[in-house]
C-alpha cells in the first residue's frame, strides 16, 4: 500500500473527529460555498465532503508549516450560494471583508461564478478598483473563461474546448458511419446552454457532422447569439422542467445519428426516460461533462446506457481511487466537480508553504496576495488523474481527461486519450 492510500486511510478514520496528533493553536482558514440546495445539491454536498476529507488529512498529517517554520491546522467554512448569484456574490464579500479566510473555494454554478468573480478586483494592484482582493479557486463551474474576469479568480476544472474537440474527432475515426447529430440543453443554466452553444455543437459540425433538423411546433432552438446552426431547430428546455414529451418527439423526428443532451443530471435522466418512451433509438447519445456523475447513474442507469461524456475525473490511478473509495465511505461522489476540490485543498496547502505564510490576522491581507501570486505562477500541478497544466495569464487550468460511457449501471472508462 503506497503512502498516499495510507494517508487516506487515516483520513478516512478522522473524518468526523480531529485528528489523534496534537497540532498548534495557529490556524489557517479557509472558506467555500456551493450548491447545496435546489437541483444541482449535490454538487455542493459532494464537495464540501470532499474538501473535508482533504483537509482532515492535511491535519493528520500535521498540518500547514507556517513561514516561522511552526505547524497550523487547517480549517474550513463551507456555505450553500444555492446557484445563486447573489447568494453568491454576498458569501463574496462576507468571507473576503468579515473573515480571516487565506482563500476561498467556489461556487458550483458557472453563473454565479460570473456574477460573483465580478465582484473582484480585476488588474492587481490597480488603485482604481476597489473590487474584493481574496484569491478564489473554484473546483466546479466549468463555463470556458471564467477565470479571465479578474487576477483573484482561478480554476481547476476541465477545459471543454478541448475534449468535446477530441471527442468528436474520436468518434468520426471511430464510428464512421455516424453522419448525423441533433440536440438540445438548457436554456437557462450558464455551462450547459454555454457549452452547446459555443462548444459542443460546433465541435460536431466541425469534424464532419450534419445538424439533423427535427422541426415542430413550439420548438424553436432560439438559445443565444452565436448559434447559427442551432437556431432553425434545437430542442430545449428549463431546470426545472419535468415534461419533456415535445422535446423528445422533436428528437425522434430529426432521426439522428447522434443525440447530443447538454444538461444536469435531472433534466438528463427527465429527456431520457421521455426518448425511451416514445421509442427514440440513436445510434449514440453525447452528454454534458457534468452528468458524468453518481446521479444519473441513481436516476436513469438504464435510459443513459451506452452515453458517452468526457471527464477529467475517473478512478483510474491508485490516488483517484482512494480519493473515490473516502467519498463513498462519507455517503458522497468523486466526480470531475468534487474530485477536483481536493486537488485544490492540496494545491493550497503546497502554495501556503511555499510562498510562506503567518496565519496572523495583522497580515492577513499580505498573505491573500502572497497565495494569489503562488498560484498565479504554477505552471504544472498533481492532478487525481495526471499532470494538470496552468495558464498563469488566464488563471485556467488544463487536466487530462477521460471518454466515459454509462455501463451496467456505473460510469466505465470507454477511451484513455492520456
Amino acid at each position: 500500500m503506497n503512502k498516499f492510500i495510507k494517508g487516506l486511510a487515516v483520513s478516512a478514520l478522522a473524518f468526523s473527529m480531529s485528528a489523534g496528533v496534537a497540532l498548534a493553536e495557529k490556524t489557517v482558514l479557509i472558506s467555500g460555498w456551493g450548491a447545496q440546495s435546489g437541483p444541482l445539491k449535490s454538487f455542493g454536498i459532494n464537495s464540501e465532503t470532499i474538501l473535508k476529507a482533504a483537509v482532515d488529512k492535511i491535519n493528520a498529517d500535521g498540518g500547514v508549516k507556517l513561514k516561522d517554520g511552526s505547524m497550523a491546522k487547517m480549517v474550513y467554512e463551507y456555505y450553500d450560494s444555492r446557484c445563486n448569484a447573489e447568494e453568491g456574490i454576498a458569501l463574496a464579500r462576507k468571507t473576503a471583508t468579515t473573515t480571516n479566510t487565506l482563500i476561498a473555494i467556489g461556487p458550483t454554478c458557472s453563473g454565479v461564478a460570473a456574477a460573483s468573480f465580478g465582484v473582484f478586483q480585476k488588474k492587481v494592484d490597480d488603485a482604481g478598483d476597489t473590487g474584493l482582493q481574496m484569491p478564489l479557486f473554484t473546483n466546479t463551474a466549468v463555463r470556458n473563461g471564467l477565470a479571465k474576469i479578474s487576477q483573484w479568480t482561478f480554476r481547476n476544472t476541465p477545459n471543454e474546448p478541448d475534449m468535446y474537440d477530441k471527442l468528436f474527432a474520436w468518434i468520426a475515426k471511430t464510428r464512421p458511419e455516424l453522419k448525423t447529430v441533433y440536440g438540445g440543453t438548457e436554456t437557462d443554466q450558464g455551462h450547459s446552454a454555454g457549452t452547446y452553444r459555443i462548444v459542443i455543437i460546433p465541435a460536431a459540425v466541425r469534424h464532419g457532422f450534419e445538424w439533423s433538423e427535427g422541426p415542430i411546433e413550439g420548438v424553436t432552438g432560439k438559445i443565444g447569439e452565436g448559434a447559427d446552426n442551432v437556431q432553425k431547430a434545437s430542442s430545449n428546455w428549463l431546470m426545472a422542467d419535468t415534461s419533456f414529451s415535445v422535446q423528445a418527439r422533436a428528437f425522434k423526428k430529426s432521426k439522428a445519428d447522434i443525440f447530443v443532451i447538454s444538461s444536469h443530471p435531472f433534466t438528463t435522466c427527465g429527456i431520457l426516460k421521455e426518448l425511451a418512451r416514445q421509442k427514440a433509438s440513436p445510434k449514440l447519445i453525447v452528454g454534458l461533462t457534468s452528468s458524468s456523475s453518481a446521479e444519473v447513474m441513481k436516476g436513469c442507469p438504464k435510459q443513459a446506457e451506452g452515453m458517452i461524456i468526457p471527464t477529467s475525473f475517473a478512478p483510474v490511478t491508485p490516488e483517484a481511487k482512494a480519493v473515490a473509495d473516502v467519498a463513498a465511505a462519507n455517503g458522497a461522489s468523486a466526480d470531475l466537480h468534487s474530485a477536483a476540490a481536493w486537488e485544490n485543498v492540496m494545491i493550497i496547502k503546497d502554495v501556503m508553504e511555499t510562498v510562506g505564510v503567518s496565519a496572523n490576522g495583522e497580515n492577513l491581507q499580505a498573505d491573500r496576495r502572497a497565495i494569489r501570486d503562488g498560484l498565479e505562477a504554477l505552471k504544472t500541478t498533481a492532478g487525481l488523474i495526471g499532470t494538470v497544466t496552468r495558464n498563469q495569464e488566464e488563471g485556467e487550468a488544463l487536466k487530462p481527461y477521460v471518454f466515459v460511457h454509462a455501463k451496467g449501471g456505473n460510469w466505465e472508462v470507454l477511451h484513455d486519450p492520456r
